[in-house]
């Protein structure tokens, strides 16, 4: 009886690992409850997969079908993985070219501001400046350019701090959304101007949109921060949380719609990158990466994750990305440890405008 309870029962958990992996790939960032089970982390598409692959070869009844069901799941939630697959494959050394622009995307953290939601426990700003001097950049797309009180988010508008650090650089901000250029910008545009929503961290605009000059021609850089789908404090068991969820969902999904059009329609070197709040495991943002390329496919990191949960536990989820567009060659991508200055890893690209892709 042993015997065949095992295969049966593996048998059985493929068969429902298949029909999830199906329904998430047709419910996620369409259905709006779905973001629960998406919260999920993205590897748990690959690990679950492989662990009843393994198991389908070790049976002796049943293993054919656990196994073809195994693959099925895999093939089907691929795109929910987060595994950069290119990372499995032969590359050169990334290295930066001479007429390289070199971008940096960071959550600052509430600039610099500790997550107790006071204003009393900051972090050490200054280290934080100079760990972004440090790095060098000719555009920083910087998000949470803010202090939290409560539920309140204080916009912060004292640029002193900014002024003394980086002295010859060019700034614009939206909202909690500041960008720091050294290259002359030409243009500056909120790309969604007529949101109407409210939430309050962050707060809108979700995107900023800054063209640079570059070389003879014009690059467009995106500065994206948008909103969590849920909060997590909330009574998980009130209707308030679930009509909180499906309105968070139709906001974020108005500001992908409008930030994927305005990218579709721009013909310049594109940089699109900040904490999208969105793991690969949800679909919100898969209309945008459809138009664009991820600069993290072209590094040899296998699992581009970028933040833990409360910076306690491993990072197992990638809530930010760096999405690059039309003629402009990655050359060179890292994701660096914030040294204490953040929860996000910090994204730093090197890249040629006007080159092949």
């Amino acid at each position: 009886m042993s015997n065949r309870i095992v295969p049966n029962a593996i048998l059985v958990l493929s068969g429902l690992w298949l029909l999830w992996a199906v329904l998430h790939e047709a419910l996620t960032g369409r259905f709006w409850l779905w973001v629960i089970p998406g919260m999920a982390p993205p590897i748990l598409f690959a690990a679950i997969p492989a662990l009843l692959l393994v198991a389908g070869l070790f049976l002796r009844r049943r293993r054919l079908p656990v196994i073809v069901m195994a693959l099925a799941a895999f093939a089907v939630s691929h795109q929910s993985t987060g595994i950069n697959y290119q990372a499995l494959l032969p590359r050169d050394v990334a290295v930066a070219s001479p007429a390289s622009i070199r971008v940096v995307q960071m959550n600052t953290d509430y600039w610099g501001q500790m997550r107790d939601g006071t204003l009393t426990d900051p972090r050490d700003r200054d280290a934080m400046l100079a760990y972004l001097r440090g790095l060098d950049a000719d555009v920083y797309l910087l998000q949470e350019h803010m202090l939290r009180d409560g539920d309140l988010a204080i916009p912060v508008d004292d640029f002193s701090d900014l002024e003394a650090v980086f002295p010859e650089y060019e700034w614009a901000k939206a909202g909690t959304l500041l960008t720091l250029s050294r290259l002359p910008i030409v243009e500056r545009a909120v790309v969604n101007p007529d949101s109407d929503s409210d939430i309050f961290l962050p707060p809108p605009p979700y995107a900023l949109r800054v063209d640079v000059r570059a070389g003879d021609g014009v690059m467009s850089t995106y500065n994206v921060h948008m909103p969590v789908q849920l909060i997590i404090e909330d009574d998980w068991f009130g209707a308030r949380f679930y009509t909180e969820i499906r309105r968070r969902h139709y906001i974020r999904k108005d500001e992908f719609d409008v930030l994927t059009a305005d990218v579709a329609g721009n013909p310049n070197p594109l940089v699109i990158a900040g904490d999208f709040n969105t793991s690969p495991a949800m679909g919100d943002n898969r209309g945008l990466l459809a138009v664009t390329r991820d600069a993290a496919a072209t590094s040899g990191i296998l699992y581009p994750a970028t933040w833990r949960v409360g910076g306690q536990l491993p990072k197992l989820w990638r809530n930010d990305w760096f999405l690059v567009a039309n003629a402009l060659r990655v050359d060179r991508f890292r994701s660096l440890d914030p040294e204490g200055n953040s929860d996000h890893l910090v994204q730093v690209v090197d890249m040629t405008a006007g080159a092949p892709n």
